[in-house]
């Protein structure tokens, strides 16, 4: 008979209860040694076998022994023997397997562990990486708006100083005050000259001055013995407003403001639109 008809028999369930002769005893035990699948299936019919006894509490028929299996080789001869030995030297160890297999679980567990530590470890990188970048983005948005917070610092003290400046300009004793009023086509116009000779500044004050025309500006003059001296050309603030910084001129008797065409020579004087008011 080969491996494949003993599985299917039936006999093999009367050796493990105890039902065969001792000739068909001897006879399996030499094809459980022969082919591994048989020696398989005798173990798993002994294991359910014990099992049921256990919860039973009857006792099971006696195993053969190691001593008999090796003498059922013993009758073997050749590549039979051969492969008997070797199947016996694989399965007569049952302890030695059972710790092969805890090992492997141990092993299994260990891999699994691994790989969820190397998971979760990934995560928690990636959610630091992210949360370092969140945090270097937030810096620099908040090191942007504090230069500007500082620009705008620096601004408004020189616009203070400045302030200062002027307003200590003002009050000076030796500081005059010459209104200039409007004339021809900007009658409404008005604009104050603060003139102080001995700090030598001229600064105006644009009361009432319109935007100057489309390729137009406004140019200061100042009388000084009679002739007429070019003290540069008015720059208006984007709003218009403030006090307006000029070259200073010794011994200025009065001054004028002229519309000037930007194409114009700069030595011509162009149209008078305000004088001192007399």
């Amino acid at each position: 008979m080969d491996s494949e008809k003993i599985l299917q028999s039936g006999i093999l369930e009367q050796y493990v209860l105890g039902l065969v002769s001792e000739e068909e005893s001897a006879e399996i035990e030499v094809y459980m040694v022969a082919f591994p699948e048989v020696h398989e299936k005798v173990q798993r019919l002994r294991s359910c076998m014990e099992h049921y006894t256990g919860l039973h509490d009857i006792s099971s028929p006696q195993k053969p022994n190691k001593k008999s299996s090796q003498t059922n080789c013993d009758k073997l001869s050749g590549k039979a023997r051969t492969r008997c030995l070797s199947v016996e030297t694989k399965f007569g160890q049952p302890q030695q397997k059972e710790q092969l297999a805890e090992m492997q679980n141990y092993t299994r567990l260990l891999a699994a562990l691994a790989s969820i530590s190397i998971i979760f470890f990934a995560g928690l990188s990636i959610y630091f990486y992210q949360k370092q970048a969140n945090e270097a983005a937030v810096l620099a948005q908040v090191k942007q708006e504090f230069l500007e917070l500082k620009a705008q610092h620096q601004s408004v003290v020189s616009q203070m100083q400045t302030t200062t400046t002027d307003n200590a300009l003002l009050k000076d004793e030796m500081t005059r005050k010459m209104n200039m009023k409007g004339v021809g086509v900007m009658p409404e116009a008005e604009v104050i000259v603060y003139y102080n000779p001995k700090k030598k500044r001229t600064v105006l004050d644009p009361v009432s001055l319109p935007a100057a025309p489309k390729d137009h500006h406004y140019q200061l003059w100042a009388e000084v013995n009679q002739r007429n001296v070019n003290m540069g050309t008015i720059s208006q603030g984007p709003e218009g407003h403030g006090l307006i910084p000029v070259e200073f001129v010794d011994n200025v008797d009065n001054f004028t403001i002229t519309l000037k065409s930007n194409a114009d020579q700069s030595s011509e004087k162009g149209k008078t639109c305000l004088i001192v008011y007399r």
